[in-house]
């Protein structure tokens, strides 16, 4: 005879047996889970602490020279501190303006710029600049990469302007003799005819065939000229060659005859 009683002790229904084998392995996948995820964060906020602590180590030391250009031109600066909470150079201008910057390509760049100064505008680059009296043309004479200086003489009368790199000022002129259209409208020339000397300007360029139209002051006469015909350059160089040459001379012819009649007057 079994004892049913003691039997049922030992085994349950299958609803409750069902139950327990179902929420069991449930709790320990749960709790599984959980430790996985709690660990992954742990290992990456270390991973990001250690991240951190890299991007944030001194590349740089104080006293580094930078070189970076603004608004109204380049300046020099040095790194005068460093955060490493906020992994920020402070660096001071020589117009005694401090910036902050992030350890990154932009503050390489300056320090690049710095140990190895480019000179972007070559030697002997023409320039045009309008004055009150009309254009004058003018070329890079010299290039100073310790302040990164450029110096523009201009022709007739040899004034010089100095220019630093990045002066808004210094690369409108540079445009203004720019390719294709290297001449301004308004541009002097002067050329010989038959009856004599006679001063012009360039009224008039065709970008479609590179073309520039002269306006003479003798009888209103036009001509047109090709941007590589010598001749284009010949007469716009007389202007500084012949015509202020030959105005100089009559000044000073003027200005004697005017003392001669002091003179005469004086005695």
């Amino acid at each position: 005879v079994i004892n049913t009683t003691t039997q049922n002790n030992y085994n349950y229904p299958s609803s409750s047996y069902s139950a327990i084998m179902v929420n069991i392995p449930s709790t320990c996948l749960a709790s599984a889970i959980f430790f996985t995820i709690a660990s992954s964060m742990i290992e990456s906020v270390e991973s990001s602490s250690l991240l951190r602590r890299q991007l944030c180590e001194q590349r740089y030391e104080e006293k580094t020279d930078v070189f970076k250009r603004f608004d109204d031109g380049w300046y020099w600066g040095k790194i005068v501190d460093f955060n490493s909470e906020s992994c920020k150079y402070m660096i001071l201008y020589e117009d005694n303006y401090a910036y902050e910057y992030e350890d990154g390509e932009e503050l390489d760049q300056m320090i690049a710029d710095a140990v190895n100064p480019e000179q972007l505008v070559p030697l002997d680059t023409m320039v045009y600049k309008l004055y009150e009296d009309g254009w004058w043309q003018g070329h890079v004479e010299s290039y100073d990469p310790e302040d990164r200086l450029y110096t523009v003489r201009y022709n007739g009368d040899g004034e010089t302007e100095e220019y630093v790199e990045g002066d808004e000022e210094f690369y409108e002129i540079l445009d203004n003799a720019a390719y294709p259209q290297i001449y301004p409208l308004g541009v002097s020339a002067y050329k010989e005819f038959g009856e004599g000397w006679s001063l012009g300007w360039i009224t008039e360029y065709n970008e479609e065939d590179n073309t520039y139209e002269v306006t003479f002051e003798v009888d209103d006469h036009s001509e047109e000229y090709p941007a590589d015909d010598p001749e284009l350059e010949e007469i716009i160089d007389a202007v500084y060659t012949v015509w202020m040459v030959n105005e100089e001379a009559e000044m000073e012819e003027e200005e004697m005859e005017e003392e001669v009649s002091g003179d005469e007057f004086a005695d």
